[in-house]
């Protein structure tokens, strides 16, 4: 029974820059800065580990289509490595790395085949034999909005194994560039065996048989790509099902966390629920950076509506923190609590009433679309989505309502 292994990864971005994170301690930024680099290590060790066939990389394997010296060393470094261990590398080039005229300054060996920006066939021998049929190509500018999947044709069909590898967006998905756009009945109607993807940087598997699969990026780069990232362990048979088995390359994980605030009275009550949970997902071996936030109703709201005190206590949580590999570092701290109030109750009067009525009627996206076009503004804010927008929101009502009622009590 003929089969192939191989393992499918796409987006390294090996020269992200990581823009917003300067204010990390030294240690830590250091860590961050290499960590795509040392995601890298980790796939090409997966690799020869499981003495794979060969490794599939879709696209977007450099940050900028100016490529910087040491990502490009380090990545052939990588290759030669599994050139002597007999593992051939299939490449194509994505919209962050489309192809320039000086992208084949760097000499790979020859186990490493780019793919054109033309659809086209690559064969993958095992001892003189055929064994796959690998097609793919390579955005030649950054902007291909064109749907190519009408330009992949099946070659060879006595080859077992035929997998295509696209650089795109699903249809429909309006959150991502609607780069090299492709419908999941475009993929099948070509019969091939896998469709390597990439672009988006979530994991998913979009079809199951044939396996048409996002494996995300390799290490998360900011707040939005959370928890662990990697790449697919494949294995095709003739006689058999598909078989994936994820791997995680990621050495940091972006992560959120929400501690609430009700029935707890001290700060050092608070500290120690805190710490606690700080622990509680702290990973041998690999940092988190953590956006922590105090959600919930209670007697510290007050106390935690003082800036200083929240740099203070993120100070405090932080503590030592930069001197371990395996850290978990607060990088942002927010406040999302309120006094305690019954929403239900404050709209029998007729000021709260109206009140709750036009928080109803905002268009969120309007409001904030000044603060984006902003010329000054618009260089440190980023676009919100639907739920972010929706937390906006809850977070302004909850400030004015307990803004509101401290000028009762007054």
């Amino acid at each position: 029974m003929k089969k192939i292994r191989f393992l499918h990864a796409a987006d390294l971005h090996l020269d992200s820059p990581f823009k917003g994170l300067s204010h990390l301690p030294q240690q830590i930024f250091n860590m961050v800065r290499k960590s795509t680099f040392q995601s890298l290590t980790t796939l090409i060790n997966a690799a020869i580990h499981y003495q794979v066939d060969f490794i599939l990389l879709a696209g977007d394997l450099f940050d900028l289509e100016q490529r910087s010296l040491i990502a490009q060393a380090t990545l052939r470094k990588e290759f030669m490595r599994l050139n002597e261990a007999g593992i051939q590398v299939y490449i194509i080039h994505g919209n962050h790395d489309y192809l320039t005229d000086d992208h084949t300054l760097f000499k790979y060996p020859d186990n490493v085949h780019i793919f054109t920006e033309e659809v086209n066939c690559k064969t993958y021998l095992k001892d003189e034999e055929e064994l796959a049929c690998i097609y793919g190509f390579s955005y030649k500018q950054r902007h291909m909005t064109a749907n190519m999947t009408g330009y992949y044709q099946k070659e060879n069909t006595k080859v077992p194994f035929h997998i295509g590898m696209l650089h795109g967006n699903l249809s429909g998905r309006e959150e991502h560039d609607p780069y090299a756009p492709f419908s999941i009945p475009d993929l099948l109607d070509k019969e091939f065996h896998y469709w390597a993807l990439g672009h988006i940087h979530k994991r998913e598997i979009l079809h199951h048989y044939p396996p048409i699969v996002y494996p995300g990026n390799i290490q998360g780069r900011h707040k939005k790509e959370q928890g662990d990232k990697g790449c697919y362990l494949v294995e095709l048979s003739e006689d058999g099902m598909p078989e994936l088995k994820y791997i995680e390359t990621s050495i940091i994980h972006w992560q959120e966390l929400e501690i609430s605030i009700n029935e707890i009275q001290t700060v050092d009550h608070l500290m120690e629920e805190t710490k606690h949970s700080l622990e509680a997902i702290r990973l041998e071996g690999k940092g988190k950076l953590l956006r922590l936030t105090f959600t919930g109703n209670g007697d510290l709201h007050g106390f935690l509506q003082d800036e200083s005190h929240q740099e203070e206590l993120r100070l405090i949580l932080n503590e030592g923190e930069e001197n371990k590999f395996s850290f978990v570092y607060v990088y942002s701290l927010r406040v999302q609590t309120a006094l305690s109030y019954s929403k239900q109750d404050l709209q029998d009067k007729t000021f709260y009433k109206d009140f709750f009525s036009m928080v109803e009627q905002i268009d969120v996206k309007e409001a904030l679309t000044p603060l984006l076009r902003h010329s000054e503004a618009s260089r440190y804010l980023d676009t919100w989505d639907e739920e972010e927008q929706k937390a906006i929101v809850e977070e302004a009502e909850q400030w004015l309502v307990s803004k509101f009622l401290e000028s009762e009590k007054r």
